[in-house]
């Protein structure tokens, strides 16, 4: 029978899909359902600076945050996630299950990561996952400016903890490759593609404008692990779009050491995490298979790469790609 643990940012999981970071896990009740579903580990909600301000006083230091946003937030808009209730559950929820529990943080200033990295470190985190958020407005901010915002984050955490540390990339970036090359580099255990913000929309009606959850895309997220994996010295996991055991093992084909789910769970319940399982199984024993490593990875770029001579013969095989999938469709 085919053995699903595997080895994710270091951390041993039971088999690699992952809860990521959503209502799900913002409570110990949450976690532990996960954990008797049967999942490897799980990814907690979000931290966010703003709350971090509002407890250590730092809002009126740096002109970080709008008054009008502060009376929001004072009023309980994000409080019921401060730090301090998701360190007690930290090490409230470790005493009770024994899978890693990811803390996940959603900053913008670089100096306030770290202090919400040792918080959860010391409170039991077997991991962190820098929930990086921009969106690059500015016409004068080059995309150079955007990745080495990355990267100071990921050097200041990673001086202040000594656990692992994934980043969670947008999907929205100059060259995703260069800069994942560049966080595995400087430390990097992991990168979780992709997040999946909130989208616009307009009301044509009251002319008004709104935003709507962002859906995970799988065949993006799928692309771009089988491009990542195995070329930079990182873990890669993907985040988005998992709907069927087919899903999890195309990933795990891609490249991915862990496949992070969460809408299905919401369509379908935590019983279908056992289901997964089983078919990934099924999969594994028919195709001979007895342990994650030995199929994993076998068809990213990285192992097709080797047919090719160089990059540049490579770009021309998937050009030739591209015209033939668009000349098959007129």
């Amino acid at each position: 029978m085919a053995d699903l643990a595997t080895s994710y940012m270091g951390l041993n999981l039971r088999n690699p899909i992952v809860v990521s970071s959503s209502d799900l896990t913002k409570t110990k009740e949450g976690i532990i359902r996960c954990y008797e579903a049967g999942v490897g580990a799980v990814v907690l909600k979000s931290l966010f600076e703003e709350q971090f301000l509002i407890e250590e006083d730092e809002e009126g230091k740096e002109g970080l945050i709008y008054p009008e946003a502060l009376d929001y937030l004072r009023r309980g808009g994000l409080l019921e996630y401060a730090p301090e209730k998701t360190c007690q559950m930290i090490e409230d929820v470790k005493k009770e299950i024994d899978i890693p529990v990811i803390a996940s943080i959603n900053c913008q200033s670089p100096r306030l990561w770290p202090s919400f990295a040792r918080q959860l470190q010391k409170a039991g985190a077997d991991g962190l996952e820098l929930n990086i958020y921009f969106l690059p407005i500015g016409l004068d901010s080059p995309g150079k400016e955007y990745e080495e915002y990355h990267l100071k984050i990921l050097n200041e955490v990673k001086k202040a903890v000594s656990i692992p540390v994934a980043v969670k990339l947008m999907s929205q970036l100059t060259s995703i490759p260069n800069l994942g090359y560049k966080l595995a580099r400087a430390g990097c255990d992991a990168l979780v593609l992709f997040n999946w913000f909130v989208e616009p929309d307009i009301d044509v009606k009251n002319l008004k404008t709104s935003n709507l959850i962002g859906k995970g895309n799988f065949y993006q997220s799928l692309r771009w692990v089988a491009l990542l994996a195995g070329r930079v010295d990182c873990d890669v996991a993907s985040s988005g779009g998992v709907r069927k055991a087919e899903d999890v093992i195309k990933q795990i084909l891609a490249g991915a050491s862990a496949v992070q789910v969460c809408t299905i769970l919401y369509e379908q319940k935590f019983e279908v995490i056992k289901g997964l399982l089983s078919e990934v199984e099924a999969w594994m024993d028919e195709h001979q298979n007895a342990v994650i490593d030995d199929f994993k990875g076998e068809l990213s770029f990285k192992k097709q790469e080797l047919t090719f001579k160089g990059i540049g013969e490579a770009d021309a095989y998937f050009r030739a790609q591209y015209l033939k999938t668009f000349a098959r469709e007129k």
